[in-house]
């Protein structure tokens, strides 16, 4: 009996310690990834533009329905539903994706850059993300590369493109 009121007291102040940490991480995060690729810049432009063909090049993705021309609700490999919109564009060079549902324990947006380079085009993505529950402010800051969802989208652009 002894050792389990010990296993539940520390138990009961990991979490304790894991919120506290938690609440005082920053609730933003920015992280940046870049890209070459042997390609066109309106072939790469299109690529990330038409979320019509993200079904057939992004390994994360098990379903996508388009709600407009500037909105779409992803589900993932593991069943989670998030809503997209294109806040901003600039043909051709600049794009603004962001979460439009408001209910989930983080949000952000994805600025996508298109550049010319020597022999390449170029593409830029910047991830300015909130993580609003301080467990998984805790966990995303300890636990997880920040980077690996927008490195997966460059593989898989990578791949579509040379294919």
């Amino acid at each position: 009996m002894k050792w389990l009121l010990i296993s539940g007291g520390i138990l009961v102040l990991l979490i304790i310690v894991v919120v506290v940490v938690g609440r005082l991480l920053p609730l933003k995060h920015s992280v940046t990834v870049s890209g070459r690729f042997q390609t066109g810049l309106d072939d790469l432009w299109k690529a990330i533009r038409d979320f019509n063909t993200y079904m057939e090049w992004r390994s994360s993705i098990r379903e996508l329905n388009v709600i407009d021309e500037l909105g779409w609700i992803e589900v993932d490999k593991r069943g989670h539903k998030i809503t997209f919109g294109i806040t901003e564009e600039h043909a051709g060079r600049k794009m603004v994706v962001k979460i439009m549902d408001k209910d989930l324990p983080f949000g952000g947006e994805w600025v996508y850059e298109v550049s010319e380079g020597n022999d390449a085009a170029a593409l830029k993505i910047t991830e300015n993300g909130e993580i609003y529950n301080p467990v998984f402010r805790f966990v995303s800051w300890f636990f997880m590369d920040k980077t690996a969802t927008l490195k997966r989208y460059m593989q898989d652009l990578q791949k579509h493109l040379t294919s």
